[in-house]
């Protein structure tokens, strides 16, 4: 599988589903052809690594092209775009070669049979916000019972955007194993679960949000559900494996990085053609496409830092924590911006402008949400000074 192709590729399958915005825009459930039609060009495999047949080799290697697959999709539909960022998150977990004793054989197994699930065409999500946490895993109440069988729990909790529904095949999820202190990384099986609450996962509450419509980010609620725990667990893996590398703010920023150009491209044609008639531009448009201009090429300067840092290992959680929360600032003013240049029609659905002007608001309220990043990077900018 070739990394370039993948990414070539990415730009026919974005300008497909550009062709169907009006109607991807008023969706409210995902597509599950959209994920297969992202499947036919590989881009689910650059979650696996190289010697599982993927394209994953370390996160300096695979940062940009992942990103720039997910900002690339973002430009015909954010939603498929931000929900299928989370599969390339969640895999993180299994993506190190081996695990230390005592752990290396059971994990190796593992390892093993999770990617063989990525080539058998499996979706893998995550649902691991609870409800009253703020966003903050470590709060997480839920907990999981051993069976007594290596590895098998059943799981107790109450769990919110969970976004892919339906889509995904398998879901991974915190928390605490029950005689233990801490918490732990476990992955559910959830393809072709009903959701009535008969095995063990019922659904509380369908996702109904202003942006992001179709992520069917739902919430459930699990009794006694089968859950695997990681072979290799995070009290150890935590010490002594690499993390996402900033990976999780990456693929997030990206998915609104790529809403910001479709409406800087949208809005720019149309400015031209006001340019070119008799009544021109107005002076407060003139200035507020100025304004935005320099607040998107601010944005891009930010996700091309944020991807030269991962390239030459010099990011850190400071400084990728900084790029989410400020492009998640700066699109807000973008799109902000754009909505008053084009008038009234940016909140009709003949427009566009109006479903991005709340996609992008999304980027602030994905992990971590706006108070617990500002109560990080207030810390984190003393630790580094």
């Amino acid at each position: 599988m070739d990394i370039q192709s993948i990414v070539d590729k990415a730009d026919d399958v974005s300008r497909d589903f550009a062709a169907t915005r009006d109607e991807r825009q008023r969706r409210t459930e995902a597509d599950p052809e959209d994920f297969r039609r992202l499947q036919e060009i590989g881009y689910h495999l650059m979650a696996a690594p190289q010697d599982l047949g993927g394209t994953w080799e370390s996160y300096s290697q695979s940062a940009r092209p992942i990103c720039t697959v997910i900002r690339t999709i973002a430009k015909g539909d954010p939603s498929v775009a931000l929900a299928s960022a989370m599969h390339h998150l969640v895999l993180a977990a299994w993506r190190p070669r081996e695990a230390p004793e005592p752990f290396a054989v059971d994990f190796s197994k593992q390892r093993r049979e999770v990617f063989d699930t990525v080539h058998d065409g499996a979706w893998w999500g995550t649902i691991v916000s609870e409800p009253g946490s703020g966003g903050d895993t470590a709060k997480t109440r839920s907990t999981a019972a051993p069976t007594g069988e290596p590895h098998r729990y059943l799981l107790n909790g109450a769990k919110h955007f969970g976004s892919g529904s339906g889509v995904t095949s398998f879901m991974t999820t915190r928390a605490r194993p029950v005689g233990e202190d801490g918490m732990d990384n476990f992955f559910l099986e959830v393809r072709g679960v009903p959701w009535d609450g008969s095995t063990g996962m019922k659904l509380t509450a369908p996702w109904a949000g202003h942006g992001m419509m179709s992520t069917n980010s739902h919430a459930f609620h699990f009794t006694d559900f089968p859950a695997t725990r990681c072979a290799w667990p995070a009290y150890d893996r935590e010490k002594a494996a690499p993390d996402n590398g900033g990976l999780g703010a990456g693929a997030f920023l990206s998915s609104v990085v790529g809403v910001v150009d479709a409406a800087m491209d949208y809005v720019r044609e149309r400015m031209k053609g006001s340019l070119a008639s008799d009544s021109g531009l107005r002076a407060f448009q003139k200035v507020e496409w100025s304004y935005a201009e320099q607040d998107a090429w601010l944005i891009d300067q930010a996700f091309e830092g944020a991807m030269q840092s991962a390239e030459n290992g010099t990011q850190t959680r400071h400084t990728a924590l900084m790029a989410k929360e400020s492009i998640a600032r700066l699109a807000e003013s973008v799109l902000d911006r754009l909505c008053k240049i084009s008038g009234g029609t940016a909140y009709t659905w003949r427009s566009p402008l109006g479903a991005w002007r709340q996609d992008v608001h999304a980027l602030g309220y994905l992990r971590p949400p706006w108070p617990l990043a500002f109560d990080q990077l207030f810390e984190m900018s003393w630790e580094e000074g």
